[in-house]
């Protein structure tokens, strides 16, 4: 009984941490992300596969908006390099914004961005004029004092009318 006592305790514990930083932990979390980003910003814009790569954790995964999933640092920058090369190459990309940030244990954040990339079709060749809105999830682990992405989780944002739609949403285009 005591057992459960404590593993209910400790749980609770953990949870209210979870929940209630400590002061000043989210302004550090927000500069901390806002760099990660500048960073993957100007690497992307500079089709710099191989800094991008950088940026991930070596076992890393990327699931992209086509649901394709790469796994580890190399075959990430693989793809990357294969993106940058070609459909990507000479694209300018607009900045990444922070939609939601939080903090789920002490060396790792949930970073959740507004994003745009040009419209790609099903021949890899992309539509420079047009962009799809889209939400990219990363999860970031602190290692040796740098944030790295651990997994990277993007997602095209659907024209929808439906009662819990996001008001980006709204609309069909």
């Amino acid at each position: 009984m005591n057992y459960l006592r404590n593993v209910l305790l400790t749980v609770a514990a953990g949870t209210a941490m979870q929940a209630s930083p400590s002061p000043g932990t989210v302004p550090d979390l927000r500069t901390a992300a806002e760099d990660f980003l500048r960073n993957w910003d100007a690497a992307w814009n500079g089709h710099d596969a191989h800094s991008l790569a950088l940026l991930h954790t070596s076992d890393a995964v990327t699931v992209n908006r086509f649901g394709s999933v790469v796994e580890g640092r190399d075959a990430i920058e693989q793809a990357l390099a294969f993106l940058h090369n070609g459909p990507f190459n000479h694209i300018a990309f607009p900045a990444q914004r922070i939609q939601s940030l939080r903090q789920v244990a002490p060396e790792t954040i949930i970073l959740r961005t507004k994003w745009q990339n040009p419209v790609m079709n099903s021949d890899g060749s992309v539509d420079r004029e047009k962009f799809n809105d889209m939400i990219v999830t990363f999860v970031l682990i602190r290692k040796g004092g740098e944030w790295k992405a651990s997994e990277v989780d993007l997602h095209n944002v659907e024209k929808m009318d439906l009662p819990f739609s996001a008001p980006e949403q709204k609309g069909k285009p």
